[in-house]
């Protein structure tokens, strides 16, 4: 307790507000983006390929004069004296991730991830558009594939009835396209209309401060540092072929690019914002480095899953409103936390490994699948398959290519709430391998582990993405356990069943297509798994329970012995009971262990990223 009361005594020098302004953004989803446009493989892509193809082909015959052999040269030598002078900036080493393909499908253009976010560019249209989704589209299509630039230029769209959308794809940390040399580590927030003559009205000015409000508190943006922007000397009197000039964390597009935009009546009114975030961020004292260096210090003698322990308490504390000046106390841990970096798993898990998964197909001697256009018809005869009148003892079910979508369209699976038969969870992507077993059809879906999560319905497109991110890092943890570890079915020719009873809800494409959401977060938390002491762990989870979470001692207690629980407990230590005051049901529900549903979503709607919800419900994890 000593040292408790030691940490609020530094806490009282901070003060920082953490609410965020209730927005709604309408996602790609919802405002019914055609994503079949950035791949490839497209029909409109593969036309306008084909007319650049044959632009080549006419500009290779071409003879250029020397006049111009020397300004390519010049163009040359320019462009390497930028390099030369962002690389002094560390242009470009903010990358994350690049991502060339999606769905299995090959990207016209890599979607690149910046691996943080820590300054804002505002900008505004040429344009006014009348309100509408139609016009969303239209704008998606002219930046896409009018002028090739792969995706809408910026992150978000503020339209003039103060809707925000989401625009570029793969959410904000996707880096933009608006100023080539200042595209990476920023988000870029668009107004729609032209404002050079007159101001944004009411709601999106309200709309604007409210996104960039929740931006700087969700990315932890300093308001108080500068950054360097770069844009192009068009000078002819220019010693450097770029500007480059210290500004601040949230700024206009006219202050990194040679542009107008804003017009000095909208440029004037992200002062505003940008003065009232300030003061709504700045501590009460200005605070030295070594009192964050003796607070680290007094942090690091409490072991973290004491201080996790606080975390909870402090939440529980604001729930009643309760010494709201703990409010600093989150900060502080939740940032400590932050800065601690994961360690990562060293083993032999294959990335892409291939997993086979049973289909509860129904008792019938029958099997007709849909490929491409043709419906192939398997039937069992005694311990074989017939097809077209010869014998096989194990059939693999041919596709078109890679994307085809294999359907059993002797299979209804329609969800019972779909009463407009919208959706029919019998269709499937990569192998169905059909086979005779106990006199029964055999039916098994082959395909990779993260194409696996997204079509695994554990928890729900609509839900909070931190507890999604739990949820699916639990379930990638729990089934790469029974590929590495041990195996589930052994001397089986499968891997894992789509039962929940047995295994984990399994639906496969038309899962797919209706959770956008999902499908994004699988792609973000690829290949993150849950450790302890380096090894791979297998984490349970469930959906709630009375009040606190079983040990391992006490889950193995009502089967066995005193003896045989005490020596099984000490090779799960992580597996400890936790205090819960906040399932909705307070009863069990399943086995107890671990975590439930209703307490991520308690912590994940509380602002906890998902490796603090982790860490709090077993002990001295790490997620890498």
């Amino acid at each position: 307790m000593k040292i408790f009361y030691t940490i609020f005594l530094f806490f009282l020098l901070f003060s920082s507000t953490f609410a965020s302004e209730d927005i709604k953004i309408i996602t790609r989803a919802e405002w019914w983006a055609d994503e079949n446009i950035r791949y490839i493989d497209s029909v409109e892509w593969k036309e306008i390929l084909q007319n650049w193809e044959q632009q080549k082909i006419k500009d290779k015959d071409k003879i250029l004069t020397q006049a111009q052999i020397d300004a390519q040269n010049k163009a040359k030598e320019k462009n390497k004296l930028i390099l030369d002078i962002l690389d002094k900036y560390s242009f470009q080493r903010g990358i994350n991730s690049r991502i060339t393909t999606e769905n299995s499908r090959k990207l016209f253009w890599p979607i690149e991830k910046a691996e943080k976010i820590t300054w804002i560019i505002i900008h505004h249209t040429s344009t006014d558009y009348a309100s509408s989704i139609e016009w969303v589209r239209n704008i998606y299509r002219y930046h896409t594939l009018k002028n090739a630039w792969w995706d809408i230029w910026y992150n978000f769209i503020i339209w003039n009835d103060w809707e925000i959308y989401e625009w570029r794809a793969w959410w904000e940390t996707s880096v933009a396209a608006h100023a080539k040399y200042n595209n990476i580590w920023n988000i870029w927030i668009s107004i729609i209309g032209n404002y050079s003559d007159k101001a944004i009205n009411d709601k999106q000015y309200l709309s604007l401060k409210n996104l960039t409000s929740y931006l700087v508190n969700k990315y932890d943006i300093d308001l108080n540092k500068k950054k360097y922007y770069h844009s192009d000397c068009n000078w002819k009197s220019c010693d450097l072929p770029l500007n480059t000039v210290l500004s601040d964390t949230i700024i206009w597009h006219r202050d990194a690019w040679n542009t107008s935009c804003p017009g000095d009546k909208l440029y004037a009114q992200i002062q505003d914002i940008k003065s009232e975030l300030k003061n709504k961020n700045t501590p009460i004292f200005s605070i030295k480095n070594d009192y964050n260096n003796k607070i680290n210090k007094l942090l690091e003698k409490i072991p973290e899953n004491k201080l996790l322990d606080i975390l909870a308490n402090i939440e529980n504390d604001l729930d009643k409103k309760v010494d709201l000046k703990k409010m600093k106390a989150k900060w502080l841990i939740v940032n400590y936390f932050k800065s601690k970096s994961s360690k990562n798993l060293t083993s032999n898990i294959k990335v892409n490994q291939k997993i086979s998964i049973k289909l509860s197909y129904p008792d019938n001697d029958i099997i007709k699948i849909k490929s491409w256009n043709i419906v192939i018809e398997l039937k069992r005869d005694w311990k074989s398959l017939l097809l077209a009148g010869k014998k096989f003892s194990s059939l693999k079910i041919p596709k078109k290519d890679p994307n085809s979508i294999l359907e059993i369209v002797s299979w209804n699976r329609v969800p019972e709430w779909d009463k407009e038969k919208k959706y029919n969870d019998n269709k499937f992507r990569w192998d169905l391998i059909i086979s005779v077993k106990d006199n029964k059809l055999l039916v098994v879906n082959k395909l990779n582990m993260e194409d696996y999560l997204k079509w695994l319905w554990e928890v729900s497109d609509y839900e909070d993405s931190e507890k999604v991110k739990t949820i699916i890092i639990a379930a990638r943890s729990y089934a790469t356990w029974y590929i590495t570890k041990d195996r589930k079915f052994p001397g089986e020719s499968y891997d894992w069943v789509d039962d929940p009873n047995v295994f984990q809800k399994y639906l496969w494409y038309s899962l797919e297509s209706r959770s956008p959401n999902i499908n994004k977060i699988v792609d973000q938390t690829r290949w993150k798994l849950i450790t302890y002491n380096w090894e791979l762990i297998k984490p349970w989870y469930f959906s709630n329970s009375n009040g606190k979470t079983l040990s391992y001692y006490d889950f193995c207690m009502e089967k066995y012995t005193e003896k045989i629980c005490k020596k099984e407990a000490k090779k799960y230590p992580y597996l400890t009971s936790v205090i819960d005051k906040w399932s909705e049901w307070k009863q069990f529900l399943w086995h107890g262990v671990w975590i439930s549903w209703a307490w991520v979503k308690y912590f994940a709607e509380k602002w906890w990223s998902y490796d603090l919800i982790i860490k709090y419900y077993l002990k001295w994890v790490e997620v890498g």
